[in-house]
């Protein structure tokens, strides 16, 4: 993984993703010395020196935690607990600097085998040998390399489907719901990928689009019958939200003849363009603009699904005792509020929602002197 510097690891039993630093590849790296020479040969196009993230698989694991799916929905579940709180926060605290896209957790096409000693490379679009000696691996060119430490993770979510990627991959015979689960996540890690680079479109915007209205899909399908727009609703409607403003039923969404919470009207309007853009109605480059606000739908699907997780995970805060601080409580309710908050923005300008928070922040700041002086 050369496109993010790996500054924490994520670690299973079975498998982990850790700095090249790791001490963990010590033993590996004194075995295979070209592995090393491997790793000391990744650059970014301009020839400064990239630390890549380097992925391991437990040789004591089980089989069924050896295939190729499961290594990807390990990589898909730790993508989609990093993209959907990062597009929140971005919102919120006003950054674009933040991991944003999937295709930071891209797996590099080269890989060292051990038995050929040389590096190896296996796509549909290749298969394909070479010497270490000659390599000069590189960072994509449409990112720039950025830190990934345990601040981008959005805990309560990563801990709830590592629990589920081990119970899923831990057996032959999976459940229908962790089977959706993961096939989800894999959609919405396509979804979530840089929907084009200097050609970029409203067509592009559009593409990804459809892969978000899938991936809410998959994720509501129940083994029965067909997903309808409703279900998706449905399931929308009974996520535990902390707002009262996303509680309440107050907005008529896409096809829908009652009244359903913001979050549904997020969703229908979404569906709403999907159908436009993939099946060739007029679209233009303010289909996906949210006229009352001139916010951009593509934002908040990612932002959207993150509650959708949340919902069919029962993700809840943490039971402990309420007069300690707790690092778990924290994350819980310090990441559930970016998340809302920023939903509550698709219908306030940027400006106007920039304004909004500094007024409150400012209130904070005067409340919290007051009770300075008090005591």
């Amino acid at each position: 993984m050369p496109n993010l510097r790996v500054a924490h690891a994520v670690t299973t039993d079975e498998m982990a993703i850790v700095p090249c630093t790791d001490d963990l590849l010590k033993p590996y790296e004194t075995a295979h010395p070209q592995f090393r020479q491997f790793l000391g040969k990744f650059t970014d196009p301009f020839g400064a020196k990239v630390s890549p993230g380097v992925l391991l698989l437990s040789s004591d694991a089980p089989e069924t935690f050896k295939s190729v799916e499961a290594v990807s929905s390990f990589r898909d579940l730790i993508a989609l607990s990093v993209i959907p709180i990062q597009r929140a926060r971005g919102i919120v605290h006003d950054g674009s600097h933040y991991v944003q896209y999937s295709d930071y957790f891209d797996f590099y096409p080269w890989v060292y085998h051990e038995g050929h000693q040389h590096l190896v490379c296996n796509t549909p679009a290749q298969v394909a040998l070479h010497e270490v000696r000659v390599f000069r691996g590189q960072t994509s060119p449409i990112l720039s390399a950025l830190d990934f430490e345990q601040r981008d993770l959005d805990s309560p979510l990563l801990n709830a489907l590592l629990e589920r990627w081990r119970v899923r991959y831990g057996t032959r015979r999976p459940e229908w719901s962790d089977r959706a689960l993961f096939r989800s996540l894999n959609m919405a890690a396509a979804a979530s990928r840089i929907p084009a680079g200097v050609d970029l479109t409203t067509f592009s915007l559009g593409r990804n689009i459809g892969l978000w209205v899938s991936a809410f899909e998959i994720l509501t399908h129940t083994g029965q019958d067909k997903v309808r727009l409703w279900d998706v609703y449905d399931r929308l409607g009974t996520i535990a939200w902390r707002r009262k403003k996303l509680q309440a039923r107050r907005y008529k969404p896409t096809s829908s003849k009652t009244k359903r919470n913001l979050a549904c009207w997020i969703y229908g309007e979404i569906y709403r363009v999907r159908n436009d853009f993939l099946h060739g109605n007029p679209v233009d480059g303010k289909s996906l603009t949210v006229k009352r606000s001139g916010r951009n739908l593509f934002s908040y699907a990612p932002i959207l699904y993150r509650m959708a997780l949340s919902g069919f995970l029962d993700i809840k805060p943490p039971i402990t005792n309420s007069v300690e601080w707790s690092r778990a409580r924290f994350d819980f309710h310090s990441n559930q509020g970016d998340v809302e908050e920023a939903l509550l923005s698709v219908l306030v300008s940027d400006a106007a929602f920039k304004a909004d928070r500094a007024a409150r922040l400012s209130r904070v700041r005067m409340v919290s002197r007051q009770v300075l002086r008090e005591t």
